[in-house]
């Protein structure tokens, strides 16, 4: 049951963003940004850097879910102010 700060989901959200491919950059872009399309290919550095200086919780699992979408139960736990992922929810039928 991974869990991560704020800070450490961003982290690892940014690095894997850094090597992303020019098709995945423009979904990520699009998550990040979607009143705001782009006219220019996204730059990878930049989408990193915007996502380090610090994204609200909410956006940083709705990007999670885009750029990690291998994982499940994605979401913010208050009490703790982590990350959490791929755990299963308690008192959820499948």
């Amino acid at each position: 049951m991974p869990a991560l700060s704020k800070t450490q989901a961003s982290a690892k959200l940014a690095e894997v963003v850094e090597k992303a491919k020019s098709s995945d950059l423009v979904e990520i872009y699009d998550e990040l940004f979607p009143e705001v399309p782009s006219s220019t290919p996204p730059n990878a550095r930049d989408i990193a850097e915007r996502i380090r200086s610090g994204l609200e919780a909410e956006e940083i699992v709705d990007l999670w879910n885009v750029v990690f979408p291998e994982d499940r139960n994605v979401w913010y736990e208050e009490e703790s102010s982590t990350i959490r992922y791929n755990e299963e929810m308690a008192g959820y039928a499948d």
